[in-house]
């Protein structure tokens, strides 16, 4: 009996990076987080050029991108503190460019026109490229200006022309969407403590919101100035007094203070201005001193909150866990000992720490601290948790604000005439062959 002739088995074809289908390299692109690999990965090929190309990825996919350069940070100088620097200084703001080939003098803010009735501009929020500065009126609610120092351009908010007589501003804030895109297009959300009206009891007073929104001519169509959102205005949250209210951070869209009363934590929604009530457990928030902790954005993805807490000379940075059933947990994710990983930095002495470490401010994965003892500035990147003095944001003490331009770079499809009959260059996505 003759054995069938058997074929030998097919080989196999490698797999290779041609083989990745379109719409899970376009989930690749996303995460490149530097001009450089963009137009890298343009020049591989003509597939991978139409899909980062212009229109490959539509314009909210490329917000997952950081397509940022730092020209500096906008030191807001503490007169308490630093008080020859201050008196220096126009606004009580230094910028101190990231390279030497930038000229501080181009993003100076001497083209903004004097405030009203001769009170200067304060410097109480950056995002991008744009600056928000605020100055104090009788009434409590500030004059409002939004600026782009690098095309010197600005608009003046007008006041709430409600009747905020009894009211009190806790904080105005950009707020940090995918919308906030240049000097045309963005919103301002201002946290009120107001009284009833002819009542000095602070009991009876409640925290509001106002989100005021700007957009360019053509999208009027939109809201545009203050307005009240519905879930903007909370009865149940009650500040005896201004003074108990605290700054702590921002975190993931949200803008949180702390009541030093009750040692509960209140937060506003960027853009909605919706606010809510919560209590910090009390292995995360060991001192009632609002220097021991700031709420802080990592400029991840994942949408969690995070906030960093001092216990001690220990660094700990928390992570809260939402669960399925509609509560919430903290988990410690990382931690760090201050005295022993600043040993060999510049100017460190052992004395420095023998008191007590204050947080001074916080950014996008980082916070910026000091020994109480003495002022002497350093940084923590919290996705690393590596030890920094020298950088830029630690020459002054206060708030900083770095200055990014983002530009996107143009990739086009195509740089060849069109084969499908159309004059001139391709310039949308085709499969010319």
């Amino acid at each position: 009996m003759e054995q069938a002739e058997q074929t030998p088995p097919a080989t196999k074809r490698p797999t290779t990076v041609n083989d990745i289908p379109d719409h899970l390299l376009k989930l690749i692109f996303r995460h490149l987080g530097s001009h450089v690999y963009f137009l890298r990965a343009a020049a591989v090929c003509t597939r991978w050029r139409r899909i980062v190309s212009t229109r490959g990825i539509k314009y909210r996919d490329c917000n997952y991108h950081d397509f940022s350069t730092t020209m500096g940070h906008y030191h807001v100088l503490d007169p308490s503190l630093s008080p020859a620097q201050a008196q220096r200084h126009r606004y009580r703001v230094a910028f101190i460019p990231s390279s030497p080939s930038i000229d501080a003098g181009h993003l100076s803010l001497d083209f903004l026109p004097n405030g009203p009735c001769g009170r200067p501009w304060r410097l109480v929020d950056g995002y991008g490229s744009l600056l928000l500065l605020a100055t104090q009126r009788r009434t409590f609610l500030p004059y409002l200006i939004v600026c782009e120092p690098i095309s010197r351009r600005f608009v003046k908010i007008k006041p709430i022309e409600e009747d905020m007589k009894y009211s009190h501003c806790l904080g105005v804030f950009l707020d940090r969407g995918y919308y906030v895109r240049s000097i045309s297009s963005f919103s301002v959300t201002c946290v009120v403590h107001e009284r009833s009206m002819g009542i000095t009891n602070d009991s009876l007073s409640f925290v509001m919101a106002k989100v005021y929104t700007h957009q360019p001519p053509w999208c009027r169509r939109l809201r545009h100035g203050w307005s009240s959102p519905r879930r903007a205005r909370s009865g149940g949250i009650h500040v005896h007094g201004v003074e108990s209210a605290h700054y702590a951070g921002r975190s993931k869209g949200y803008i949180f203070w702390t009541i030093q009363d009750d040692c509960s934590v209140f937060s506003a929604r960027e853009g909605s201005g919706e606010l809510s009530h919560f209590r910090l457990p009390e292995n995360v928030r060991t001192s009632h001193d609002t220097s021991t902790f700031r709420f802080v954005d990592d400029g991840g993805n994942d949408g969690l909150v995070r906030l960093v807490s001092l216990i001690g000379h220990e660094l700990r940075v928390f992570l809260k866990k939402e669960h399925n059933n509609g509560g919430s947990e903290w988990v410690i994710v990382r931690s760090l000992n201050l005295a022993e990983a600043t040993i060999g930095l510049p100017g460190y002495r052992e004395s420095l720490f023998s008191g007590t470490v204050k947080i001074v401010t916080a950014g996008k994965g980082y916070v910026v601290l000091t020994p109480a003892k003495e002022t002497w500035l350093f940084s923590v990147e919290l996705g690393t948790m590596q030890v920094e003095r020298e950088h830029l944001r630690n020459r002054h003490v206060g708030e900083v604000y770095p200055y990014e331009l983002r530009l996107r770079p143009k990739v086009r499809a195509c740089v060849f005439p069109c084969k499908k009959g159309r004059e001139g260059p391709c310039y949308h996505i085709c499969r010319c062959k």
